[in-house]
């Protein structure tokens, strides 16, 4: 799944639950981040490939570079959105624009914990283990089907949550 809406699904419905203690331009960010290996690698080489980064330690590289680094990318990114809403949009898209040091960690941690929980099911050289286990005994274990409804199926609760959170506000 590079680089794909599917990844960013899972994050609706945390981010639904957790509201200011995960970033979910950070979760995204991360999510991105950790495809520009099998990306790299497709282009140079024409397979896309997951040696590193979709492993434990390489998964905790790319969320320390998404969380610290990556934040204030994603503040500026936030205050962009938020200019470019009209009034209308703003009450329903609107958002904040700081995001907090542990929201940007739960939200990059978050992010490259279920992109490497989906991906060992899709992808056979996917090491999540490693370098505890060298292998991959999760691949194939899920058709790649039902990995992407079950993501689709986490954003009916995140608009459930949502649609709440709103009536509740007003």
């Amino acid at each position: 799944m590079p680089i794909t809406p599917f990844h960013f699904c899972p994050g609706v419905l945390l981010k639904a639950a957790a509201t200011d203690r995960m970033s979910w331009t950070v979760f995204v960010l991360a999510n991105c981040l950790i495809d520009m290996e099998p990306v790299t690698l497709f282009l140079v080489s024409g397979e896309p490939a997951h040696p590193w980064l979709h492993t434990l330690p390489g998964a905790v590289l790319v969320a320390a570079v998404a969380a610290t680094p990556g934040r204030p990318f994603c503040e500026l990114w936030l205050r962009w959105w938020n200019r470019n809403l009209s009034g209308a949009q703003a009450r329903w898209l609107g958002c904040g624009t700081v995001i907090g040091k542990k929201a940007a960690w739960v939200g990059a941690l978050l992010g490259t914990g279920t992109h490497l929980a989906l991906d060992m099911f899709m992808h056979a050289d996917v090491r999540p283990a490693w370098p505890f286990f060298a292998d991959n005994p999760f691949a194939g274990k899920i058709p790649v089907e039902t990995l992407q409804w079950g993501a689709l199926a986490a954003l009916l609760p995140a608009l459930v949550i949502f649609l709440l959170r709103q009536r509740r506000a007003q």
